[in-house]
């Protein structure tokens, strides 16, 4: 399902007209779709209120709650369609055009510049969608002693690009990514 199909969908609670779906609440922690963010009239830009995802029965041609009891969605990033997105540093990515959600867990993010993101990255999201920096891991890391003789012929070493060719030729790569941090899981 992608947020584009609950967007701008018609809200109902036992087949009365309570409002328009606006965007998604997602937890910061799981990823999970967790608040509908809606407006109670179809002429309102903004959100007024948001319904817990528990409560939805139905999302064919118009979403369906079993009981409307508004909340207030904490701990978790409002994403709307429209939302600028911007990068760590500032820069700008684009406009949030759709978000990816399976079994209402959020996923990918997508903007009109064609660029996808996955949901992990991002940092902080009100009014605006900020992505953290990616972190090039784990080129620089220190290779543990006991795996040195399979990557490289030095007596220290780094993970350089060369070195993770060569465990990705030796069959070795996720050996090799599950003895470095966070992981290090032993050898």
């Amino acid at each position: 399902m992608k947020l584009s199909q609950l967007s701008e969908k018609d809200i109902y609670v036992n087949k009365q007209y309570k409002g328009e779906c606006r965007g998604v609440a997602i937890s910061l922690k799981s990823h999970a779709v967790r608040y509908l963010l809606c407006a109670s009239t179809k002429t309102q830009s903004n959100t007024d209120y948001s319904v817990g995802i528990g409560a939805v029965l139905n999302v064919d041609d118009a979403i369906t709650l079993s009981r409307l009891r508004p909340s207030y969605p904490r701990g978790c990033a409002k994403i709307a369609i429209g939302l600028p997105v911007y990068s760590f540093e500032g820069g700008y990515l684009g406009v949030v055009t759709d978000l990816d959600i399976r079994d209402f867990v959020a996923t990918k993010l997508y903007t009109d510049r064609g660029e996808s993101f996955p949901i992990l990255s991002v940092f902080a999201c009100s009014d605006a969608v900020i992505l953290r920096k990616e972190q090039p891991f784990p080129l620089g890391q220190r290779i543990p002693a006991p795996l040195l003789p399979l990557f490289t012929n030095k007596t220290e070493g780094v993970v350089t690009k060369g070195v993770l060719r060569a465990a990705a030729q030796k069959k070795s790569l996720v050996k090799l990514t599950l003895s470095l941090p966070p992981f290090q899981l032993g050898i």
